[in-house]
């Protein structure tokens, strides 16, 4: 990415290829065919060294990432890789999980389906830039803290006042995102409410008119939400969009 300042994404979100599961060309060192996960490891962190480079001080980078078998043995790829980026200096903020609305289905008699990929949450600086976004309440009247029990007998604890929503938790599934989304976003705008995953990081970590980056961008998915939000996009990939 050499045509990139340095500094100049404020977010990174991308899927990169998963190791051992999909052929993409017909090279012999492409991304994700390495003969072991180490090597994947390796070589996958180096690309995130540019994209450390690119990154603002106060951006973030969302990494989805899923894990494979070898030979019966789950690898712990996506645990692997976020060690290695943490030890290259980048700072871990959450692990979240993204409960899958359509999983592939498994034949295996030996193992459980897997229902479920990470979101790595990482970030260069501890002052970085965050919107919270809040989901559905659980209250809609004043409470009293357990926790802090006032002596006075007449009040039984510390008062939890009610907000609009709360802060929403690490474990995202469809009717998570969809709530979050619609509390957070104008009626008027042109995607109330948009089901990819990527859709609360861009809100979460961005302004509008800031700038959203994907190293391996597919199809584009992550460019047209960016853009339906008021973003703006760079994606790179290693076949040409038709």
């Amino acid at each position: 990415m050499t045509e990139l300042d340095d500094k100049s994404i404020n977010l990174i979100f991308t899927s990169p290829p998963y190791w051992n599961k999909r052929i993409y060309t017909d090279l012999d060192n492409e991304l994700g065919g390495e003969k072991n996960p180490n090597i994947f490891v390796k070589r996958l962190s180096y690309h995130f060294d540019d994209c450390k480079r690119v990154l603002s001080n106060d951006g973030s980078m969302f990494i989805v990432i899923g894990d494979t078998y070898l030979d019966g043995n789950l690898q712990n790829v996506p645990h692997r890789l976020v060690i290695s980026l943490q030890d290259k200096g980048w700072i871990l903020k959450n692990t979240i999980i993204w409960k899958k609305t359509n999983p592939k289905p498994s034949s295996s008699k030996i193992t459980l389906t897997n229902t479920y990929e990470f979101i790595f949450h990482l970030v260069k600086e501890k002052n970085y830039k965050y919107h919270q976004i809040l989901g559905k309440s659980t209250f809609n009247k004043i409470t009293y803290s357990p926790r802090h029990i006032n002596l006075n007998p007449s009040v039984g604890g510390t008062p939890v006042i009610p907000r609009d929503g709360k802060n929403i938790g690490d474990y995202w599934t469809d009717d998570i995102v969809s709530t979050a989304v619609a509390k957070n976003i104008s009626k008027n705008h042109p995607a109330p409410i948009v089901d990819e995953v990527c859709v609360l990081p861009i809100l979460q970590t961005t302004n509008i008119d800031d700038v959203v980056l994907d190293p391996f961008a597919g199809v584009g998915t992550v460019g047209r939400v960016a853009n339906s939000l008021q973003r703006k996009f760079i994606g790179y990939d290693i076949k040409k969009w038709v």
